[in-house]
């Protein structure tokens, strides 16, 4: 009979932080900042050139586009209805002394 060669899984006190949470770090007090919906959602997208459709570039850049646009403004929904969207009205102004 042969050996596994699975390592012992009953040793205790040597939990890893997740791999996330290695690259990103941690900040559990942080909040989170306002949520704005970009005015144009596929700008960085369409900077890296048209898709690689060769004959439907024009089809796949337009289809692309509504699926950006339907996608921002979902996150957007969803950010307002979570109260975390970037609402002009909500900025902090700076009070000014009368003289």
């Amino acid at each position: 009979m042969s050996r596994s060669r699975r390592g012992n899984r009953s040793r205790k006190g040597t939990a890893k932080a997740p791999l996330g949470e290695a690259f990103w770090g941690r900040e559990p007090d942080a909040e989170p900042g306002p949520i704005r919906v970009s005015p144009d959602p596929s700008a960085m997208i369409r900077s890296l050139g048209p898709p690689p459709l060769k004959g439907h570039e024009v089809a796949a850049e337009y289809t692309f586009r509504l699926v950006y646009d339907k996608a921002a403004g979902l996150a957007g929904t969803l950010a307002a209805a979570a109260e975390l969207d970037g609402d002009p009205d909500d900025s902090p102004t700076t009070e000014t002394a009368d003289a």
